[in-house]
């Protein structure tokens, strides 16, 4: 998941980048999958009551859906649907990765 995730994002952001994608796009996919990567973590290793679980893995989840949400709706999502044909085609695929 360390590798995995932020490639992904690093993925869309090369994907996009021909229809205008920016620096700023890919950061803010790093900085929501180590966020999603960090909390997970430390409220799956640290914490062993129910209540700080849920509160890491609520935090984890908002940064996945946050995510998501990019690149499904937000800029991502955008910029593909602006160039149209294989940059659309090649986000939808990846971002079907995203939510599997």
């Amino acid at each position: 998941w360390t590798l995995t995730v932020p490639l992904m994002c690093v993925e869309f952001y090369l994907i996009t980048k021909k229809a205008g994608g920016t620096k700023s796009i890919l950061w803010k996919l790093i900085g929501a999958s180590v966020i999603m990567l960090v909390t997970g973590y430390i409220g799956e290793a640290f914490y062993a009551t129910e209540a700080m679980s849920a509160f890491w893995g609520a935090l984890s989840g908002a940064a996945y859906f946050y995510i998501v949400w990019m690149v499904w709706r937000g800029d991502v999502a955008k910029l593909a649907n602006s160039a149209g044909g294989q940059v659309a085609k090649a986000n939808k695929a990846l971002g079907k990765f995203a939510i599997i």
